[in-house]
C-alpha cells in the first residue's frame, strides 16, 4: 500500500513502525540500514497533512521524540568515531616516525 492509498492514521502508524525500525537499526549501530530506512520514510513524512486526529498527533509526537533521541545518539557516535579516528591517525604517524628513525 502506498501513501496515496492510506488514510492519514494508517500513514502515521506506518511512519511510527518505520521509526521503530530505524531506532532498532541505530541501537545495533547499523547506520547504513538506519539511513536506508530514513530515506524510505522521508516521502511518507512528506505525505502527511496538517489535519490529524488526536491519536495520530500523539504518534507524530512519539516519532519526533524518537527522532530527536536518534539524532543525539548519532551525533554522539559520530563524535566518538572522530576521536577514535584521530587516535588511530596519531598511532599511524607515530609508527611511521618510529620506522623512519629506525632506518637511520
Amino acid at each position: 500500500m502506498n501513501a496515496t492509498e492510506m488514510t492519514q492514521t494508517e500513514l502515521v502508524e506506518r511512519l511510527l513502525s518505520m521509526t521503530h525500525a530505524i531506532e532498532q537499526a541505530a541501537s545495533l549501530a547499523d547506520w547504513p540500514e538506519a539511513a536506508r530506512l530514513t530515506e524510505a520514510r522521508s516521502p511518507l513524512l512528506m505525505s502527511l497533512t496538517a489535519n490529524q486526529e488526536p491519536a495520530a498527533l500523539d504518534m507524530i509526537r512519539r516519532i519526533q521524540a524518537i527522532d530527536e533521541a536518534l539524532l543525539a545518539d548519532a551525533q554522539t557516535t559520530q563524535n566518538e568515531l572522530h576521536i577514535e579516528f584521530e587516535v588511530a591517525i596519531g598511532r599511524t604517524r607515530a609508527a611511521g616516525e618510529y620506522q623512519r628513525v629506525a632506518r637511520l
